[in-house]
């Protein structure tokens, strides 16, 4: 973990990664206009004399400050826990990684978000290089088995105010991410054992939601027809996102994630 810190800090910071382009405001010196208080901001935005006006927070907003709030959500899935290079996992750990350094080398507030059925993780947004580590961590060793999602993650996240949104995770279901008010940038993790297995004969292998052993063979036969189906589908994922005009990469768990994620934020 320490080398995989150590290695991602000197490539965040000795490299011309791009900073998003964007319109969210924050706190300046022209102010531009109040709104209410959404979740999960700074409470010291909150203008308290208007907020008792009206028995409700509320903010005011500001022309020139530039900072951005940068979400990272892993969508929790048995499925990750998986690899035949290395584990999913810990190529999301690499991937929290390089957005968590990225967002503080800009001045910017990142926090984590790991998802099942509910957030069963979420860090307060810090823009302290310090509490990097700490997610990457976190990331490395939440235990991912047994663990399911459900698209319930995309009104959880609607309720925050509107950011830079890095949804990570597998995708063998399709949420519908156009629900997402954020600026959404999906990151794609795959094994590519998983798109193209081998033709091992009989095997045993472990389901991940439930742990239940499994006997299957697989044949030629059976490899191809999976191979098919698996493709279909994901054709039908990619298709649907430039459909939405939703910037994605898929990343293989061989691969290294820093130049595709470079690519990505262009």
């Amino acid at each position: 973990m320490k080398t995989l810190i150590l290695k991602t800090k000197k490539k965040v910071f000795g490299s011309l990664i791009g900073r998003h382009s964007s319109a969210f405001k924050g706190n300046g010196l022209d102010f531009k206009e109040l709104r209410e208080y959404v979740y999960g901001e700074d409470a010291k935005k909150i203008d308290w004399k208007i907020s008792a006006k009206f028995q409700k927070p509320f903010v005011k907003e500001f022309e020139e400050d530039r900072e951005l709030n940068i979400l990272i959500c892993i969508l929790a899935n048995g499925s990750l826990h998986f690899g035949s290079y290395r584990l999913k996992t810990d190529l999301i750990a690499e991937i929290v990684a390089i957005l968590g350094f990225s967002a503080v080398k800009y001045d910017d507030k990142a926090s984590l978000i790991i998802y099942e059925k509910k957030p069963i993780f979420h860090s307060k947004p810090t823009k302290n290089i310090k509490s990097i580590p700490v997610l990457i961590e976190k990331t490395a060793s939440f235990e991912y088995l047994k663990k399911e999602y459900d698209f319930s993650f995309i009104d959880y996240l609607n309720k925050f105010k509107k950011s830079i949104l890095f949804l990570i995770g597998d995708f063998y279901s399709h949420p519908p991410i156009k629900r997402l008010k954020h600026e959404t940038f999906l990151i794609w993790i795959r094994d590519r054992f998983e798109e193209n297995p081998k033709e091992l004969g009989e095997i045993e292998l472990i389901d991940p939601l439930n742990l239940k052993k499994i006997h299957t063979f697989l044949s030629k036969e059976s490899i191809k027809e999976y191979k098919k189906k698996i493709k279909e589908k994901d054709l039908e994922f990619i298709r649907y996102l430039k459909k939405e005009k939703i910037k994605f990469t898929k990343i293989y768990t061989n691969e290294d994630p820093f130049f595709k994620l470079t690519e990505l934020v262009k």
